[in-house]
């Protein structure tokens, strides 16, 4: 057990969330308690449940930190694109993270209990709010999608790449492939942007002359007129 010593509440909470995040990660959210967490930060339990509550609120709360590192790398992608949301860069951070086998753990795990459902996630709502505004930006004032359908694409986007990245490897030996071949998740995330791409501007009521076209990185640009 660590000693303990004097913190203030707020390095303490801090503390006791990396403490909880690198024990989830090295054994599981289902192999670690609030006990063991608390002996590994040298604090006493009740701290720990003082600050948390259960154990799900831990685990939910380190969920949190995760997603927040994935939303702030999906924000720094699109400024690295001049304010424009690309799907396919979005998707890359995504699969990226998914292919982290100790955060997929950690996400179905807190997905799988009752007190996690219904969490506040501002971030994610300031994440669509940054692709709202990137679209609008890109489109120069033309027709833009509504905020439902960036939402609904996001959604589709991220039920997508959850799903995949738990099950793909099972759906594609049963679909007769190697799902070893790194081939076959490249495929599959570069189909799914063009969709997600394709989605977003379907609604816009463009005229066909003037319909936004996507290129082959899925960024949403007004097509060359001709002068003839």
């Amino acid at each position: 057990m660590a000693p303990r010593r004097r913190r203030d509440p707020e390095e303490s909470r801090a503390e006791l969330l990396a403490t909880a995040a690198e024990l989830i990660g090295q054994r599981g959210p289902d192999n670690v308690s609030l006990r063991q967490i608390a002996e590994a930060a040298g604090v006493a339990h009740g701290l720990v449940s003082h600050y948390f509550g259960t154990y799900a609120a831990l685990v939910r709360e380190v969920l949190r930190v995760e997603n927040d590192r994935i939303e702030s790398r999906v924000r720094e992608r699109i400024r690295a694109e001049d304010g424009v949301p690309l799907a396919a860069a979005i998707m890359d951070v995504v699969f990226d993270t998914l292919a982290d086998e100790r955060y997929l753990r950690l996400f179905v795990w807190a997905e799988m209990h009752a007190d996690y459902r219904g969490a506040a996630r501002p971030e994610l709502v300031e994440l669509i709010d940054t692709i709202e505004a990137g679209i609008r930006d890109a489109l120069a004032g033309r027709p833009a999608p509504s905020r439902s359908r960036i939402e609904a694409v996001v959604l589709i986007g991220l039920s997508a790449a959850y799903g995949f990245a738990i099950g793909g490897r099972s759906w594609l030996a049963g679909l007769g492939h190697e799902p070893d071949d790194p081939a076959h998740a490249a495929e599959f995330r570069v189909q799914l942007a063009r969709m997600m791409a394709a989605h977003m501007v379907e609604e816009s009521g463009l005229e066909p002359a003037d319909r936004v076209v996507l290129h082959s990185e899925n960024k949403m640009v007004p097509p060359r007129r001709s002068h003839g």
